[in-house]
């Protein structure tokens, strides 16, 4: 039994932190994603949002040996709580205009994509919250064998940071952005019984300042920072639909200023081993689940190290053809902005249900829960997030989006985070090729 390997390269190239420009519909408020996400796709389960409509989906235009894929989304939405906060709420409606394109290689090996898009959000009222996103990425795999592929990446991304990050300035009025550049390369190896894999990745990180609801600047230089990071898994089938693997991760914080004058910053080395299992059982469940052991030492004599449980876990049910429910885990350290403490652990599950009510009218609806606990801090901070919406599909080029959903953060401690809820809409139509 031979280990897929066309799922796993193209895992490899995905973007390492594609989620970020839409992490306000994110039940996971962290800036950078794994690098090796969890595979376990073996082509016997098709999920929802994975199944082939020809009849719907863009045909793209024919550039050469490329196709290009352009697309246009037109949203207007509202909120009742734009700066989310606990008191003196303000509501607002606003815009939303994304364009992209990408460009996909259409040859019979290797393969180069290339995408570039902007999202723009503009408030009617509250402009300080207004967003301007972007990303420019490159990617590419070379097949040099039928068992072996090599990947790489090259990112530039503007991002907006989820307001409901733990590691969010609280005082801060203005939407917080920063510039994410990402360098990677991987490879991986499938052979009949057992499959490895390793990616290598820079990621660094600039936050621009922002105003406070005093009018003063905000400093986000303090939040400037390098990741360099080391993924390694090896894998063993034990059977056609099932395998084992152990992973092992590198991550080293280099932060480009101090904390403050004469204080320095979060610089850190962390470690984070995790085993577990993956599986593709046939017409009924599939996924990856990862139990394992993080380490992080800082630098600094001045903050604490932390070490604990870490896990990863995604799966798939698919109770019939029609509906997939999924689940997802994960429990990482983040670094912390706020007084003396190092870090904390973010615990963070969602279970979304996706169905296909008809051939292009997709529903889905999904329940979120984030709890973030402070190290050397008695601060912890439980965020609750609701969502439900659904797509229509008008023919190849026109679609229609509606999603409704609502965010409650209760926090306590000495950090100083607000608790605060938020119920938002965003009906938008999509316009591609």
């Amino acid at each position: 039994m031979r280990l897929p390997l066309v799922a796993l390269a193209g895992m490899l190239s995905m973007p390492f932190a594609a989620g970020v420009a839409q992490a306000q519909q994110s039940t996971d408020a962290n800036l950078v994603l794994p690098n090796l996400p969890l595979d376990f796709d073996r082509g016997k389960n098709t999920s929802v949002l994975q199944r082939e409509r020809p009849e719907y989906q863009a045909q793209g235009v024919r550039a050469g040996s490329f196709l290009l894929y352009p697309k246009l989304e037109l949203g207007a939405g509202i909120t009742d709580n734009a700066y989310q906060v606990d008191n003196n709420k303000e509501g607002d409606v606003y815009a939303l205009i994304a364009p992209s394109i990408a460009a996909n290689s259409n040859w019979s090996t290797h393969e180069l994509n290339f995408n570039a898009g902007a999202r723009l959000r503009r408030f009617a009222s509250e402009t300080p919250r207004n967003e301007t996103n972007y990303n420019l990425d490159a990617s590419g795999r070379l097949d040099a064998t039928r068992s072996l592929t090599f990947n790489t990446l090259l990112r530039t991304a503007r991002s907006t940071e989820p307001r409901s990050s733990a590691a969010s300035p609280q005082d801060a009025a203005e939407a917080i952005q920063f510039q994410q550049t990402t360098a990677s390369v991987g490879s991986a190896f499938a052979g009949a019984r057992i499959r490895g894999q390793v990616a290598v990745s820079v990621d660094q990180f600039d936050f621009s300042d922002v105003r406070s609801f005093s009018g003063g600047r905000i400093s986000q230089q303090g939040r400037d920072q390098t990741l360099l990071r080391t993924t390694a898994r090896g894998e063993y089938a034990v059977s056609p639909d099932t395998s084992l693997f152990l992973q092992g991760g590198y991550t080293d914080t280099t932060y480009k200023y101090p904390l403050t004058t004469g204080i320095a910053n979060r610089d850190s080395k962390e470690v984070n081993v995790i085993g577990g299992a993956s599986f593709d059982l046939s017409a009924l469940v599939r996924g990856g689940i990862g139990i394992g052991y993080v380490s992080r030492r800082y630098d600094a004599p001045i903050y604490r190290d932390i070490s604990g449980l870490s896990a990863e876990a995604k799966i798939e049910y698919f109770p019939t053809q029609l509906t997939t429910v999924g689940l997802n885990v994960r429990r990482t350290v983040q670094d912390s902005y706020f007084g003396t403490s190092s870090g904390f652990f973010a615990t963070a599950a969602a279970l979304r249900v996706d169905h296909e009510l008809l051939r292009n009218l997709l529903l889905n609806a999904q329940i979120g829960y984030e709890q973030d606990d402070f190290v050397n801090q008695n601060s912890k901070s439980k965020i609750v997030r609701y969502s439900a919406g659904g797509r229509y599909l008008l023919n190849r080029n026109f679609g229609f989006g509606l999603l409704v959903g609502r965010d409650n953060r209760s926090a306590r401690g000495t950090v100083g985070l607000q608790s605060f809820d938020e119920t938002r809409a965003l009906l938008s139509i999509v316009l591609q090729r």
